[in-house]
Formats: C-alpha cells, structure tokens, sequence
C-alpha cells in the first residue's frame, strides 16, 4: 500500500511549536508526529507518521472510504484528544494521497465521533473547529 499523506495544520503553528509538539507526541502514548514545513516558506505542519498502518487492508488511494481497523480507531482517537490540549485554535486534518482535498467543517467532538465509527472520508481536508 502507498503511503498516506495525513497531516495537521494550524495557522498559529510555528516552527518551534511543531517540532515541540512533534517531540512530544513520541512519548505521550499517541500516534507519532514528525515537524515539517510546506515548501521553502510555507506553513509548519504535523505530519501524523505510519498513518496507513492504521486502514484496514485493501485501502486504495482512489477510496471514497478509508476504514481504521479497531485499534486504529483507538490510536487516532487517544492522537486527537491529547492535540486538543496541544491546539487551540482551528486546525486542519488532511488524509491524501496526491489528490486535491475537499473540505468538510466539523467541530473537535464530530472529528472524534467520526474517528469512533472507524470510517475517514479519503481526499478530505477536515476544517475543526474550537467549539
């Protein structure tokens, strides 16, 4: 399987903030975080590594549906709820592989519902939101 692209972008996110949090997801029992910045003077991201380590088999880049398998649903959900802590302002959740995303607003209690039925929607950019 091709590796998924899912990362976590924040507007206030710099540098010294994502290597930190990145640093710090490798010890909190989450899914590791690695710190990257889009491009030369793009945006500082959080990309969520071994992502695609959590699908169930069979996942294609072309799926309308990506299924977490059981403790995929766990590990994404425990990664989530200790990013709230992290971030708290409006953040973004993108799974891709190559395509450009769609964008769907959710607050934090949708994303982890969505999370919780084990089903991501693929090519999608989830906007959270505070509240």
């Amino acid at each position: 399987m091709e590796p998924l692209y899912a990362v976590v972008a924040a507007d206030r996110l710099d540098k010294d903030e994502a290597n930190r949090i990145a640093e710090e997801s490798r010890g909190a029992g989450t899914l590791p975080m690695q710190a990257e910045q889009a491009g030369r003077k793009g945006p500082w991201l959080l990309e969520l590594a071994g992502m695609h380590l959590l699908l169930e088999e069979g996942a294609a880049p072309d799926s309308v549906t990506l299924t977490l398998t059981r403790a995929g649903v766990e590990r994404l959900t425990e990664t989530f709820t200790w990013l709230f802590d992290q971030l708290h302002s409006e953040f973004t959740f993108e799974l891709l592989w190559g395509e450009e995303p769609i964008d769907k607003l959710v607050t934090r209690e949708e994303l982890l519902r969505t999370v919780g039925t084990g089903h991501l929607a693929g090519r999608t950019r989830y906007r959270v939101f505070p509240g």
